[in-house]
């Protein structure tokens, strides 16, 4: 009589292959998150770069820079690229808008899984120190204003209700919520509509603003949506 072949075996075997690959096997981040920057995020430089250039986690598929200078305008002077040959790295040209703030906008596609990402960034261009001037002397006057302290105590009254001195939080490079208070201000305004959770992790891993609150809201809609059944 011809044999069979011990399927058993073969079958354990091809399974124990697949669970060690289903565990072993690397996960990849989600995002192509902000890596570093020439100018840095809230770095100070002598003068306006040419080009501005961004590194990210992962490789890109799409990138998208916007750069608005010091008087309110657009700088940038041609669309953003990535570096067909190292796709980490993407760069935009910017025209030179004098010193003071610069805010880089930016939105990519991850090259690794397709998901999308945004963030913001600043960085300054140090202008040259003002020239000294002579204060001109006031004209002497008799008439003396009455003083009055109404002022002070309403600007005590109606104080901040959160005070950090804009200490920035290590790892987060948006600059609309890179300290406490910028980010407890939206947690406030989206009370109710993001998990809270969440949106801390999101941007502690990298993420921008826009994707944080995305993906608060859609944790926080699953929630519900649980909770109701």
């Amino acid at each position: 009589m011809k044999s069979l072949p011990y399927v058993p075996t073969v079958v354990s075997t091809v399974l124990a292959l697949s669970g060690m690959f289903a565990f072993g096997a690397p996960v990849a981040s989600a995002h192509a998150q902000y890596a570093g920057s020439t100018p840095g995020a809230g770095s100070t430089v002598s003068a306006a770069p040419s080009v501005l250039q961004i590194t990210y986690t992962q490789e890109l598929s799409d990138i998208h820079i916007s750069i608005t200078g010091p008087h309110g305008g657009e700088v940038t002077t041609a669309p953003a690229k990535f570096d067909l040959e190292n796709r980490h790295q993407a760069s935009v040209p910017m025209s030179d808008d004098g010193p003071g703030t610069y805010t880089v906008l930016w939105h990519n596609v991850s090259g690794d899984d397709g998901d999308p990402n945004d963030g913001q960034f600043v960085f300054t261009v140090a202008g040259a120190a003002p020239a000294a001037t002579t204060p001109t002397p006031m004209p002497s006057t008799t008439t003396t204003a009455p003083v009055t302290t109404a002022p002070a105590q309403t600007a005590a009254a109606t104080g901040p209700a959160c005070v950090d001195n804009g200490v920035k939080t290590p790892g987060i490079n948006d600059s609309r919520a890179d300290t406490y208070c910028k980010r407890q201000a939206l947690r406030q305004k989206y009370y109710g509509q993001i998990d809270v959770a969440s949106f801390n992790a999101a941007l502690a891993d990298g993420e921008g603003l826009e994707s944080a609150l995305s993906d608060a809201m859609a944790d926080f809609q699953m929630e519900q949506a649980q909770k109701s059944h």
